[in-house]
């Protein structure tokens, strides 16, 4: 009875270590999802915002429209004292030229700040991605260790219990 007891106690064994082994795997496949969900979530934001044009972002659009309308308000007062004043209809066209060159500037400068935002994205989002990439690596060189760890304590407990075997 000795001899089967102790045979049971090895197929015991044996059984918890590969039962542990594959929890360990499901914890493992879990944590790569997750890096690999996080990797395609910062991909998918660092295109949103490298390949959204800034002259069309609503705050842009916003400050453009508000300052157009100041503008055009200034230039119909220019113009009406201009009128009033005995003013050329040459005075009134440099405001409006001027007007619209300040307006120009600005989206010039919202490209500028956009082509800025853009780079930072694109690097934030690379050193994010090989920080995901490391962690993946790790998770995965880690699953495998255990597996071979799992596969070596069955082979040894196999080779325990066929020495104890009586032929």
């Amino acid at each position: 009875m000795g001899m089967i007891g102790s045979l049971a106690g090895s197929a015991i064994s044996i059984g918890g270590g590969l039962l542990g082994a594959k929890a360990l795997n499901k914890g493992y496949r879990q944590q790569q999802e997750i890096f690999n969900s996080r990797m395609n979530d910062v991909r998918a934001h660092r295109d949103v915002v490298y390949y959204q044009d800034p002259s069309q972002s609503a705050e842009n659009q916003a400050a453009v429209a508000n300052a157009q309308q100041v503008m055009d308000e200034a230039n119909k007062r220019a113009q009406a004292t201009s009128i009033v004043a005995g003013g050329t209809d040459e005075s009134a066209a440099l405001a409006k030229a001027q007007s619209a060159a300040t307006v120009g500037n600005m989206m010039q400068q919202a490209a500028v700040n956009g082509q800025s935002r853009k780079d930072t994205a694109w690097s934030s989002a690379d050193s994010q991605l090989d920080t995901f990439s490391k962690y993946l690596a790790d998770s995965k060189l880690a699953q495998a260790a255990g597996k071979a760890k799992s596969i070596q304590d069955a082979a040894g407990e196999l080779a325990s219990a066929a020495n104890k075997m009586p032929w």
